[in-house]
């Protein structure tokens, strides 16, 4: 699969399941299992992206087309300060 579509589809996994899970949140308000839930899909995101990351990495490092890789890892890094204005809002909103 094409790097560029690759990277695509996990940040928009992981952008649409976190909005997701923000969403449910407010909307049940008193339930700490969704915010617990959220707190472990952040830790899977982490991970997931983190890996998705060091693979662009790589491929930057032994291919050609720097500037499709680039655009990929920038896709991927869009998520991160997204995931932490969602993170501080849950937090806000439970304590």
């Amino acid at each position: 699969m094409d790097r560029l579509i690759l990277a695509k589809k996990t940040a928009l996994i992981s952008f649409t399941t976190g909005t997701i899970l923000l969403v449910l949140q407010f909307c049940f308000q008193n339930e700490f299992a969704i915010a617990l839930f959220g707190y472990y899909y952040l830790l899977f995101a982490i991970i997931v992206n983190s890996l998705m990351v060091l693979y662009l990495l790589g491929t930057l490092i032994l291919k050609n087309n720097p500037i499709k890789t680039l655009k990929s890892i920038g896709i991927l890094i869009i998520n991160i300060p997204i995931a932490i204005v969602y993170t501080s809002i849950v937090i806000d909103y439970i304590f």
